[in-house]
């Protein structure tokens, strides 16, 4: 005959012990499934800040191998050349401009060969325009407009 404890389940035999030990376990779970989800992400947050840390010491090396650079003299020297275009006395400095893309870039038109002869001589309009602007006794006409000659 089976114990007072046990509770027969169609064929399954189910134990209080069981209930209370699964009943555990499940509230277990319950209560550390956030606390591991918390360590998860903690660890992404800390695997993200060790590749930064990282990159960051990379870049400190290289600064630190920037500034090692100018601690030689010939680096100093040369970089004055190059950046400000400094020279020795008595040195001829010679600066050449690229302007092959210019060149390249400019149109194979050559602008003259459409270029008109003027219809009039300059010479004669401007000797009149003076002459036309001294002795008349006219009202300057408005901008844009001919003046009617006398």
């Amino acid at each position: 005959m089976p114990s007072s404890s046990d509770v027969a389940l169609g064929q399954l035999r189910v134990s209080w012990l069981l209930l209370v030990v699964v009943g555990l376990v499940v509230a277990g779970f319950v209560v550390l499934a956030p606390t591991v989800g918390l360590l998860l992400e903690q660890r992404r947050d800390i695997a993200a800040l060790e590749a930064q840390v990282a990159g960051q010491q990379s870049n400190v090396e290289s600064l630190e191998t920037e500034v090692a650079r100018w601690d030689d003299p010939a680096y100093i020297e040369a970089q004055a050349r190059d950046r400000l275009f400094f020279v020795y006395p008595d040195e001829t400095s010679f600066v050449l401009l690229d302007d092959r893309s210019a060149l390249e870039t400019a149109p194979t038109e050559v602008p003259s060969a459409s270029l008109e002869a003027p219809s009039s001589d300059w010479s004669s309009s401007a000797a009149t325009s003076f002459l036309l602007a001294g002795l008349t006794n006219q009202a300057p006409s408005p901008l844009g407009t001919a003046p009617e000659p006398q």
